[in-house]
This record gives structure tokens, C-alpha cells and sequence, in this order.
């Protein structure tokens, strides 16, 4: 068996020069997908693949050049070929390795050992058991959408010409699906809902048909309510999506090209003291956790906002070098096809104390989101925040009409300073790495609707 990160090691050791900084990457995997209809499979996939990338950094200019042909012939082709690029680049003077750090040697809970052994029958039977939760519900569900199943098992090695050389092994599972519902009248809506896990025995199929299903039947006969500000109470993947923006506009690269709502404001309360926004590539078991990111820095825990306070940015080593500040660790790379560029780990709101009943029965009056489409856009760079949407209002703490045919605005700062609730069911959501998010409660939001 080829021991990777000593091939990385050596094709470094023949590539670089003086004036010439080389980094490989090498990576090793397998995949599955399953979709279920009616209880038949109709597809299923598995797939392994394997690759090398090489980044030459030569006086600031950079070459990449990748290959999954491991014959010698071809991986000097491809290191050469990097080098050549660089030759021909645009000069960039942040642009270099970074310099090699200690990595801690810590169990993040990425790698489930036993993932290889799970024989394909039990992976269908979790599309299976996704798919029979929805339809077993309610009588209303009709049909389902999309019920997939899918898995990696992945294996990384980096190795560079600052000395660097680190290798880890990551696996995931996920499930999905959205189930249809209707009514008698004929309405017809859909609930989606899916889960997440670095552990294939931690994946509960059964919860996720069940609550796609509940969401669904709960959203039938839904009506607009009159034009007001309320309260809202966000369900995970409507916040998911608010919080994916937010992660955009708190990106040094992003503050470097003057787009984000937040530009000019370090230092200042931009949110209210129950925010506080994490970006933390240590998490464990987070789904874009790992020792180190995609150009070998160690991934770090970073508070970017804390109670309400902004802090801090992401940061991987480029951007880092043009402020003078230190890496975040946020260097991210899908596989050896990519170069590393700057994107969120695990970026979460950190969880609060309530449950989500306990946060919806503190509610006067206000609408629980259950679903959006961001027809007029979140927008990082001028905050502005509007989604046509659907869910239920809330009358004295209790369930009352469903609504539906409604949109509901405001701008990211207004969201940031109006959260008064935060629950404590914190839930991944494979966005831009992994976006985490509890319930959250917001005021003062416009629903627009009669």
C-alpha cells in the first residue's frame, strides 16, 4: 500500500528550489449516494477516487496543476507543469506558504473506523427508513422528493517545502429528503429536512422522514396574515441560510474588497448580547472539522462576534499576510482539484439555554418560520435581508393558523440586534462548510402579506 504522505514528502523534495516553494496535496476516498422512490432504489452509486495537486510559489507568483494519474511519468509532468505556470503568473507579494506551526495532536471525532465495514444494505436501509418516516406520518403525505442517502470516507496529505507535512482521515453521512403534503381543498407544500454526521451509527433516518413530514402537514392551508412587525421565530434551515450570509460579510477577503454590511465596525456592538458567532475548525464532530486547513495551518477555535460585539474575521494565510494579522485557519480546499482559498469551518451561533418550546410559548405574538425562498436575497454586502415564507402564527405562546403567501425583511444588522432568543438545539447544516444553528427568536421583523 502507498504511503501517501511520504510520496507528497518526496515529490516536494524533487520540485523545489531556492526561489521556488512547493506544496502537494494528496487525497484518498470513497463515496456513496442512494435515492430512494416508493420504496424501490432508484439509483446507487459508489465511487473511489484519488488525486494530487501541486502549488508552486515562485517571488510571489503562483502555478497549480493537479493529476489523478499516479504513474511517475505523470506526477513529474504535473509538479514541472505547476512550476511552469507560476513562471507566467501575476506577481503577488502576500502571496506564499505559511510557516509551519505545531499541530495538536487531539481527537476532533472525524474518522468513524468502522465506516468501511458498513455493509451497502444497511446504507439503503437509511433511505429506506427516511423515506417509510415521511409517507407512515400523516395520511396527507402523498409522496416524497429527492429521499437521498449519501457517505464519504477521505483520507488527506499535505506536505510542502516549509517543512510541513500532516495526514488525516475524515468521514460523513448525510440524509435528506422533502415530503409532500395535501390537503383536501388540493393545496399541495413541501417539507424538507435532512441530518448530519461524522458517524454513520449516529444518522437517524426514522427523525428525519418524521420531521420533513411534520413540517409539510403543519404548512397546508396556509394564509396570508395583515402586513405588520413582529416576531419571528427561525427554524434551523431559515437561519441557516441568514447565518451563511453572515459568514460571507465576517471574511477578511471579503473586508479587503469593501463588501460587507460590517466594513468600519470592529470593536463596535453590531448585535445584541445574545449573539455570539463562532467560527471553529476544532469542533468535535463537526462536519468541516479538521487538524489543519487546506494549506497546513492549525484550524482554530475564533470568536468573531462575541455577545454582541464584533471581534474578529476569518482568515487564511493570504489574506492574513496583507493586514499583517495571523491565519484563522480558515485556508479551505475542495480536494486536490482546488487551490486553498479563504472560507468558513464550522460557523455557528453559539447555542443558548431554552428549548425550542420554551422559546415559542415566551412569544406574545409572532410567525414561526418554517420555510423561505430568497426571492429578494440576503445580501453580505448591503445587508439587505428579504424571503418570501411560510409557517405558523403564534398567538400567547401557543400554535394558532397556518401562514403562507407572506414575505418577511429586514437587514442583517437589524437581525443581529433584534435576536432575543437563542435555543439550545444547535444543528449542522452542510452550508459553506457546516453553518450551525439553534432556533432563534427575532424582533421587530416586517411580514408583508394582506
Amino acid at each position: 500500500m502507498t504511503d501517501y504522505l511520504e510520496l507528497a514528502k518526496s515529490i516536494v523534495n524533487k520540485a523545489w528550489t531556492n526561489d521556488t516553494e512547493i506544496e502537494v496535496m494528496i487525497t484518498d476516498g470513497t463515496e456513496t449516494e442512494i435515492r430512494v422512490n416508493k420504496g424501490e432504489v432508484e439509483q446507487l452509486s459508489q465511487s473511489g477516487s484519488r488525486g494530487m495537486g501541486v502549488r508552486a510559489i515562485q517571488n510571489g507568483k503562483q502555478g497549480y496543476a493537479y493529476t489523478s494519474d499516479f504513474s511517475e511519468e505523470s506526477i513529474e509532468q504535473t509538479w514541472r507543469t505547476a512550476v511552469e505556470l507560476a513562471q507566467v503568473a501575476t506577481e503577488d507579494e502576500f502571496r506564499k506558504l505559511p510557516e509551519p506551526e505545531p499541530i495538536a495532536d487531539e481527537d476532533l471525532e472525524i474518522y468513524d473506523p468502522d465506516f468501511m465495514s458498513v455493509p451497502v444494505e444497511d446504507k439503503v436501509a437509511v433511505a429506506m427508513n427516511v423515506e417509510n418516516a415521511a409517507m407512515a406520518f400523516d395520511e396527507r403525505i402523498f409522496m416524497t422528493q429527492r429521499t437521498t442517502y449519501g457517505d464519504y470516507a477521505q483520507h488527506t496529505y499535505l506536505a510542502n517545502s516549509k517543512g510541513f507535512e500532516g495526514s488525516y482521515g475524515s468521514t460523513g453521512a448525510y440524509a435528506f429528503l422533502s415530503a409532500l403534503a395535501k390537503d383536501e381543498a388540493g393545496g399541495m407544500v413541501a417539507g424538507t429536512h435532512f441530518g448530519v454526521s461524522t458517524s454513520f451509527a449516529s444518522l437517524d433516518g426514522e427523525a428525519i422522514g418524521k420531521r420533513a413530514a411534520e413540517k409539510a402537514v403543519s404548512l397546508l392551508g396556509g394564509e396570508p396574515v395583515p402586513t405588520q412587525k413582529t416576531t419571528v421565530v427561525l427554524d434551523h434551515i431559515v437561519g441557516a441560510q441568514i447565518l451563511a450570509a453572515l459568514s460571507q460579510a465576517l471574511s477578511a477577503s471579503n473586508w479587503q474588497r469593501s463588501r460587507s454590511f460590517l466594513m468600519g465596525r470592529m470593536g463596535e456592538e453590531v448585535g445584541s448580547a445574545m449573539v455570539t458567532l463562532m467560527d471553529n475548525g476544532r469542533l468535535k464532530g463537526g462536519f468541516a472539522s479538521a487538524p489543519f486547513d487546506g494549506e497546513g495551518v492549525p484550524t482554530k477555535a475564533t470568536r468573531l462576534i462575541d455577545e454582541g460585539v464584533l471581534q474578529n474575521l476569518t482568515y487564511d494565510s493570504y489574506t492574513a499576510a496583507k493586514e499583517g494579522k495571523i491565519s484563522t485557519g480558515n485556508a479551505g480546499r475542495n480536494g486536490h482539484r482546488s487551490l486553498p482559498s479563504l472560507s468558513p469551518t464550522n460557523f455557528y451561533m453559539q447555542a443558548g439555554n431554552k428549548s425550542p418550546e420554551e422559546i415559542i410559548k415566551d412569544v406574545d405574538e409572532g410567525f414561526y418560520v418554517l420555510s423561505v425562498m430568497t426571492t429578494g436575497g440576503i445580501d453580505p454586502v448591503t445587508g439587505e435581508c428579504s424571503m418570501s415564507a411560510n409557517g405558523v402564527w403564534i398567538k400567547d405562546g401557543e400554535f394558532t393558523q397556518t401562514v403562507g403567501g407572506v414575505a418577511i425583511a429586514t437587514t442583517l444588522n437589524d437581525f443581529l440586534m433584534n435576536v432575543s432568543d437563542v435555543g439550545n438545539d444547535l444543528m449542522q447544516i452542510p452550508f459553506f462548510g457546516a453553518i450551525g444553528v439553534p432556533t432563534l427568536r427575532v424582533d421587530n421583523v416586517t411580514v408583508s402579506g394582506t
